[in-house]
């Protein structure tokens, strides 16, 4: 399954070539999007009645792009999501796994995680640069329901830690 989303994520860059999804200007239909870039990662009811829709370079990239989708089938235009200032809606109290995928799409990887002997957390991990700069995950744990988030935060992305790869600056 993870091959397969990688190679998902490849096949669109491949595809798209040096086209970009912010460059689609607002009002587009969304069949030609769909038509260069593919079906959406996450869609789901947007802001007063439209719909929302992530396209996403997760797994292994650092991007994910969302638009909001018009009753007659426009786009208002794309913004890449994963950023430290969209993060900042995890601190809303009581959002839950439902809404952080449609606001941020399919997270890079899942891991359940035991936080005593009993005790069993779900953590989503986005990949995105960090201030704009470091290769990191946003790190969110969901509470003992397994849907509310509990926890959330930055961490350093392993695959970008030399001393992980085998090389030393030493």
């Amino acid at each position: 399954m993870r091959i397969r989303k990688l190679s998902l994520s490849f096949l669109l860059v491949l595809l798209t070539g040096c086209a970009s999804l912010t460059s689609i200007p607002p009002g587009t239909n969304i069949d030609v999007v769909i038509k260069q870039f593919g079906q959406p990662a996450a869609r789901c009811a947007g802001k007063t009645g439209t719909e929302r829709l992530v396209w996403t370079a997760q797994p292994m990239g650092q991007q994910a792009w969302a638009t909001e989708l018009s009753t007659d089938g426009r786009i208002s235009g794309f913004k890449q999501i994963l950023t430290d200032a969209n993060f900042a809606i995890l601190a809303t109290p009581g959002m839950t796994k439902e809404q952080i995928h449609c606001q941020f799409g399919p997270p890079a990887e899942i891991q359940d995680l035991g936080l005593g002997f009993s005790d069993k957390h779900t953590t989503w991990l986005y990949r995105y640069m960090h201030l704009d700069t470091w290769y990191s995950f946003m790190v969110i744990t969901f509470g003992d329901d397994g849907q509310t988030v509990m926890k959330f935060g930055p961490v350093p992305d392993p695959m970008f830690d030399e001393g992980t790869r085998g090389f030393s600056v030493d």
